[in-house]
């Protein structure tokens, strides 16, 4: 699909920009008579063409093939937007449980050689903040002009709050970063977190977490939880533009201890309603009791996979097992659970959990070029839950490195079912795997100053975009 160099893309795609410029009024300066000063207004001429009824113009709208499409036609005129903007409407192009194409492509850092080599800003990167490497088939920018992160947060690209920042999770619209300190105030042993909303536009600049309860290697695990993920109602107060929960895990490999850290915007909410003028991170949380002997991990994906309530990590006993570390999003609770199955010992680092596109819980790895999928199944024995091999297929693209080399998995888009692969041995070059079908593509905006290690996934809720951006305008 071809971008419009017109407002289209900067609806859609910048936040920092209205949704679309109001309708034309209904009568005009312009259609006046100027011959007669008395006369307000010209009489309309008769239509040329009846009124097309409101259900065959529903009719076509729903078919209209692709949501940038549908979102210019909302910004035709009002009364295609007040019938995009329905509940109903959009309910029916999206049903719930159906699969549609959300991936927009990924977030990811410039080698730290590049951005440090090109310190001046050029025409292909005008910023210094993480850009965004387009999904294949999708062109997200105007002619050659790439979008960064600040095209989809306001008011943060004079400052430079994003220069260099690094990608960590991003969740139902929800990208969060590491930032680096300001100069003086800031204090520099302490890790620096900003969560960005990517569909308002907004963004809320953590407080600073001391590094003292870190390792060399800092956070070893994120996870960052939005109000849908609760099972309770969330609004934002206290000065959030939104609500959110951010979890990160810290291991220390010489005692075997795992540490976890949450930062609540409604905790800290409260704490300013209490007149508690220091808002900080909750105490680190001692998950040494879920865990057995000398801990690796988490395995894989350092992004917690988020199901019924609980964000889960992946973890294993030496080389005995895999098991997961479960904590609660509501509570307090932490568990731990093991994994019955069995993989080779030589791809426990490359194991991934995931949510499938049907949200049930997901093991993968990829051996040999290889795709194996085990799905945790709702049944138990024994008094543990049961996992079933679902998919054991080959990936359609040659082993690298003189046929000896495997992909390697980079990052996993959840809603989308998809994942970011490449071979270590060439970073140049990135495919996105469809996880369900095995199929897999080339991406093309993929270049070799990007940092591979650092990519996360962007996918986007076209139902809960369309009704954020389109819905609340039209109600108010």
């Amino acid at each position: 699909m071809i971008w419009s160099p017109i407002t289209a893309k900067r609806i859609l795609w910048s936040p920092m920009i209205a949704i679309f410029s109001p309708p034309p009024p209904l009568f005009s300066a312009a259609a006046s008579s100027p011959a007669s000063p008395t006369r307000k207004w010209r009489k309309w001429a008769p239509p040329a063409v009846p009124v097309i009824p409101e259900d065959v113009v529903i009719e076509i709208l729903a078919r209209v093939p692709d949501p940038t499409s549908l979102f210019r036609c909302a910004a035709a005129c009002r009364r295609w937007l007040r019938l995009i903007a329905d509940q109903a409407f959009l309910l029916r192009r999206w049903p719930p449980g159906t699969r549609v194409p959300s991936l927009l492509g990924f977030f990811a850092q410039r080698h730290q050689i590049q951005a440090n080599a090109r310190r001046k800003l050029t025409k292909l990167f005008p910023t210094r903040a993480p850009p965004l490497v387009a999904a294949p088939s999708r062109a997200v920018g105007t002619g050659r002009r790439r979008l960064f992160l600040t095209d989809f947060v306001r008011n943060a690209a004079g400052a430079g709050l994003f220069d260099q920042a690094k990608p960590l999770v991003a969740r139902g619209g929800l990208l969060l970063v590491r930032v680096l300190p300001s100069p003086s105030p800031a204090p520099q042993n302490a890790l620096h977190l900003c969560v960005c909303n990517l569909v308002t536009g907004n963004h809320d600049v953590l407080p600073p977490l001391p590094m003292d309860c870190f390792e060399k290697d800092g956070a070893r695990g994120y996870a960052i939880l939005t109000a849908a993920d609760h099972r309770v109602s969330r609004n934002p107060s206290g000065g959030y533009n939104t609500f959110f929960q951010v979890l990160l895990l810290s291991i220390h490999h010489g005692n075997h201890q795992v540490y976890l850290h949450r930062f609540s915007s409604a905790a800290a909410s409260a704490a300013a309603a209490a007149a508690i003028f220091e808002i900080s991170w909750s105490t680190p949380r001692n998950c040494s009791e879920q865990i057995r002997g000398y801990v690796w991990g988490p395995s894989g994906n350092r992004v917690a996979a988020v199901s019924h309530g609980a964000a889960h990590w992946l973890f294993s006993w030496g080389v005995e097992s895999l098991y997961t570390l479960d904590v609660s999003i509501d509570t307090d609770n932490i568990g731990a659970t093991n994994i019955p199955i069995d993989p080779p010992p030589t791809v426990f680092h490359q194991s991934w959990l995931y949510v499938s596109v049907d949200e049930r819980l997901s093991l993968l790895y990829l051996c040999d070029n290889k795709l194996h999928i085990w799905t945790k199944l709702e049944t138990q024995e024994g008094g543990r839950f049961l996992w079933n091999c679902t998919q054991s297929i080959c990936v359609g693209v040659k082993m690298g490195l003189f046929g000896t080399e495997s992909l390697s998995t980079v990052c996993i888009g959840e809603e989308s079912g998809t994942m970011l692969t490449l071979y270590l041995s060439d970073p140049n070059s990135a495919y996105v795997l469809d996880l369900p079908s095995g199929s897999i593509t080339s991406v093309d905006d993929w270049k070799r100053w990007f940092n591979y290690m650092t990519a996360v996934s962007f996918e986007i809720n076209w139902h809960s975009f369309f009704l954020t951006r389109l819905g609340d305008y039209w109600y108010t």
